[in-house]
């Protein structure tokens, strides 16, 4: 059995038709974490009453309530969200420390088979399993991600490797939960996803806020601010075309995000060495496999 102290911090925000399915999914867990950090960001419907009435039960589970202050775009302030929830933990005595979205669910062994797979490899950092999207009660088709890319809603760092990157760094497009698994890489973690353990993401990107294309812009813009090649972003688009709905169009909006980026922003948030890195990995994913194609 593993011994490995785990703790989660959930930052929620209107979340009363996911919180208690969530919470059951963690008490759940073969594993339980240490603790459990539900953060809730001046929620005005039922969320905050349900995460709470669990904390007066269970002792490992903390309700946090704050407000959402001056924080600028809806990305930086779910970082700043999840930080507040860190300052909580910073006397605790822990092994990992993850993220957990709150409209997620994971299976029963989930935490057990991550932090199985932290033990059989020291140098991994980050690791998560993956998530397909519930749609109108079905699942989707899960979409391949390369296997050192990390969804940011699963996050699970080892101590250590958190405290080497300096932690999240809220951005004002998103994109925190990459620039972590860039700057792991630069100071020599792994960082890895491992599909065969999967989470149920139940509310599909862009459903809550604007809309699944205006957030897929969002994200091109999120991929200029990261530093991403402009020839790996042109293969992310052709590979997408008839991976993600709306066929053609999401893949599409996500390249103009991109695009207009480079014409509008004129300084990005993230490290020049990140984005250096950053552009270097994907240039030698993109020429390893093209070289794999010609043989």
């Amino acid at each position: 059995m593993i011994h490995y102290r785990y703790i989660l911090i959930t930052p929620a925000h209107n979340e009363e038709e996911h919180m208690e399915q969530l919470a059951e999914s963690i008490l759940a867990q073969t594993i339980l974490p240490i603790r459990w950090i539900i953060v809730d960001d001046v929620s005005t419907d039922m969320t905050g009453r349900i995460a709470k009435s669990y904390s007066e039960q269970y002792d490992f589970i903390t309700y946090h309530r704050i407000e959402r202050g001056g924080l600028a775009t809806y990305y930086n302030r779910r970082t700043n969200v999840w930080l507040e929830g860190f300052c909580q933990i910073k006397d605790e005595n822990y092994d990992f420390v993850g993220a957990l979205d709150a409209d997620i669910t994971v299976p029963p062994d989930y935490y057990e088979n991550i932090l199985a797979r932290f033990e059989d490899t020291p140098q991994l950092g980050i690791a998560t399993g993956v998530y397909v999207e519930k749609v109108g009660g079905d699942l989707a088709p899960l979409i391949p991600r390369h296997h050192e890319s990390t969804p940011g809603g699963l996050q699970l760092f080892r101590k250590q490797c958190y405290a080497d990157i300096g932690g999240y760094r809220p951005l004002n497009y998103g994109g925190d939960d990459t620039l972590a698994e860039i700057m792991a890489r630069m100071k020599g973690w792994k960082t890895r996803s491992f599909p065969q353990y999967q989470a149920i993401h139940h509310r599909p990107i862009g459903q809550r806020r604007a809309g699944a294309l205006r957030a897929k812009f969002r994200q091109g813009l999120t991929d200029h601010q990261l530093g991403t090649h402009a020839l790996f972003m042109a293969a992310k688009w052709i590979r997408r075309i008839f991976l993600e709905r709306p066929f053609f169009l999401s893949s599409t909006a996500r390249l103009i995000g991109y695009v207009w980026g480079h014409v509008t922003l004129r300084k990005s948030e993230v490290p020049r060495d990140a984005a250096r890195f950053y552009r270097q990995e994907q240039l030698r994913r993109l020429f390893s496999f093209v070289g794999c194609r010609k043989k």
